[in-house]
């Protein structure tokens, strides 16, 4: 689903999905984000949406559903498809929290907006299917509430923002000392400031760079950068 496409109800948007579950193809490990550059802390600054979505798969597999519903939710204000997906399966199926039918579904449209997202897409048209129509209502109602801060028009391009402004000192360093050392917190030093700028592009390549290439990059306010701190204990279920 395009940005072009926020003003369909979410029923179109499932009938589009529908359409496409009989070629849907899930690629392996797509969700499987442990040894990536965004789980190192100091990759906060650069992608957020990488780092707090990693740091909410490890509280996931700790067991920490709290910490992990936050976590996810600041990934996917940071326009990380992959933890809106995560977000509406936690509440879909209620494991280890309350269960929440119509906010699952809202997070799992949320998920699906991009067209070439099937597995999303997919697994949105089966839990539409087996709701009932009150559950529908409900969620599309959520659906269109979250928009205005979880849709790409908003999260994607304030991630864009904020990542061209984060790496653009790092480009201009380059440019003047090809030499330079540079490295990021949580990671091993890497020999030149050019192979670390190569290794954030690839990892910011899936995540913002390739999806954002199809959006208006319009004006967002996203202020100063900010490091989210873990809650100390895990927000109540």
């Amino acid at each position: 689903m395009g940005a072009r496409s926020l003003g369909l109800p979410l029923s179109c948007i499932c009938m589009l999905a529908v359409a496409q579950v009989a070629t849907a193809q899930s690629r392996p490990n797509h969700f499987g984000d442990i040894g990536r550059i965004a789980c190192a802390e100091g990759a906060e600054r650069y992608l957020p949406g990488d780092y707090y979505f990693c740091t909410a798969n490890k509280a996931l597999q700790a067991g920490n559903i709290g910490k992990a519903r936050a976590m996810y939710e600041e990934s996917a204000a940071w326009g990380d498809k992959r933890a809106m997906f995560n977000l509406g399966l936690l509440y879909l199926h209620g494991d280890g929290m309350r269960r929440d039918e119509p906010l699952g579904l809202a997070w799992l449209a949320l998920s699906a907006e991009r067209e070439s997202d099937r597995l999303q897409r997919e697994v949105l048209a089966g839990a539409w299917k087996a709701a009932s129509p009150d559950t529908r209502s409900a969620a599309d109602a959520l659906w269109n509430r979250m928009k205005t801060k979880y849709a790409d028009r908003i999260a994607l391009v304030r991630a864009r923002q904020r990542y061209d402004r984060e790496t653009e000192q790092l480009r201009r360093d380059l440019q003047r000392d090809p030499t330079i050392s540079k490295w990021i917190a949580g990671l091993p030093p890497v020999r030149t400031g050019g192979t670390l700028l190569d290794a954030l592009d690839a990892a910011a390549q899936e995540t913002v760079l390739r999806p954002s290439r199809l959006l208006p990059l319009g004006e967002v306010n996203i202020g100063a950068p900010e490091t989210v701190r873990e809650p100390a204990r895990p927000p109540a279920s």
